[in-house]
């Protein structure tokens, strides 16, 4: 075959591949690990008032991250979380002051961060999400043993807010 025929058949394959593909939907959001970014932000000093979790059982694998915000110029870096690794368990968000929204897809529930205007406080909301939820349960408290912050399983939807602690770990695990 010439090179004149292989230039069809490649486009005529191309337009064919293109009149039968699929609109497939973004479903989970793409989260690449950066690590450096994560301990600048995570480090244990009075400098930072990055909120940082844990996920002691679970991760953002398979969470859809969503963000709620009055501004319209975010960028892509805003959008998702900061990943410390490619476990995806530890995370951080890049500004502060936009509300997070993470969607356990599989889990049914959802936990979200919304800035809080007081220095050294956010909101933590959570909540059921879909039916499958009745399976799981998603529970914050303060790292390293501290305060138990909420706990699906007991009350399905809330909110909370934390001040002064910025360490959170989550469980998210089947009952």
């Amino acid at each position: 075959m010439n090179s004149l025929g292989l230039i069809l058949l490649l486009s005529t394959l191309s337009a064919l591949s293109a009149a039968f593909a699929q609109v497939c939907p973004l479903e989970y959001t793409a989260i690449l690990p950066k690590n450096s970014k994560f301990n600048k932000a995570c480090v244990s000093d009075n400098y930072s008032e990055s909120p940082c979790f844990h996920h002691v059982s679970g991760s953002l694998r398979l969470a859809r991250v969503t963000l709620h915000s009055v501004w319209s110029d975010i960028d892509a870096d805003e959008a998702t979380p900061i990943v410390k690794d490619g476990f995806l368990t530890d995370f951080t968000f890049f500004n502060l002051e936009i509300d997070y929204h993470i969607n356990y897809t599989e889990e049914g529930v959802w936990l979200r961060y919304q800035y809080h205007n007081m220095q050294h406080c956010f909101d933590l909301a959570w909540g059921a999400g879909s039916h499958s939820a009745w399976n799981w349960k998603l529970i914050g408290a303060v790292a390293n043993g501290g305060e138990r912050l909420f706990d699906t399983s007991q009350t399905s939807t809330g909110v909370v807010t934390v001040c002064n602690n910025r360490f959170i770990d989550l469980w998210l695990e089947k009952r």
